[in-house]
């Protein structure tokens, strides 16, 4: 059996991305606290549908076929693609974990000012992006290139756009394999599902695949 054929019962790709996304919903509701929730430049709906079981969720994207998918995906949550339909102030928290790194540091600015637009005072932002100094990277042997952010390069933007950062850390090793070792052998892996297991932030910075981060707008 090769490392790309995991035995039965052995965790397939599909079965971790829907972890981290289990993850992302349970992180949301003990960091953020309740609803209404945004879902920022949600690539499906998955997350949006989680995250509706805790509380009012909206999901906003910039792409009119990727809104289509999504208010597919989760049927009752609105989803919109001009983010001039996103109320002021009218959300609690916001789930910001794909599409950020697509940005310029204008554009993740701009994000940033369009979360301090529509969170209520006190309002609190989940942040997940690439960390270009991250262990998974340099286990998988990614070369950095000029631009690529790391943790304190996002730190510095989300601080620069006026948000208070109250906790930071990372994803941990959630693109295995790394290397030649099969993923359900990988005691790497450990913390990692721990992470995932508990619901929580608890990895370091630099640990893992991307930055994390809990910012709050000002109140």
């Amino acid at each position: 059996m090769s490392d790309d054929q995991p035995p039965p019962g052995a965790p397939t790709s599909t079965a971790r991305a829907e972890r981290v996304t289990e993850w992302h919903v349970r992180v949301a509701r003990h960091h953020l606290g309740p609803g209404p929730y945004l879902d920022h430049l949600c690539t499906d709906g998955r997350r949006l549908r989680l995250l509706s079981r805790e509380g009012p969720a909206s999901g906003y994207v910039a792409d009119a076929t990727v809104v289509q998918r999504v208010r597919e995906e989760a049927p009752g949550c609105p989803v919109v693609g001009d983010p001039d339909d996103l109320p002021d102030a009218g959300f609690h928290a916001v789930v910001a974990v794909e599409g950020l790194d697509a940005l310029d540091d204008a554009g993740v600015l701009a994000a940033i000012d369009l979360w301090k637009r529509v969170l209520r005072p006190g309002g609190r932002v989940l942040v997940q992006a690439p960390d270009a100094g991250g262990r998974g990277p340099v286990l998988r042997g990614v070369e950095r290139v000029l631009g690529d952010r790391d943790h304190g390069r996002w730190a510095e933007l989300l601080e620069s756009g006026g948000l208070t950062i109250l906790r930071q850390g990372s994803d941990g090793l959630s693109r295995p394999p790394y290397g030649r070792v099969p993923a359900w052998l990988d005691v790497r892996l450990l913390s990692t599902s721990s992470q995932l297991s508990a619901g929580r932030l608890v990895l370091g910075p630099g640990s893992g695949e991307a930055a994390v981060f809990v910012v709050e707008v000002p109140g």
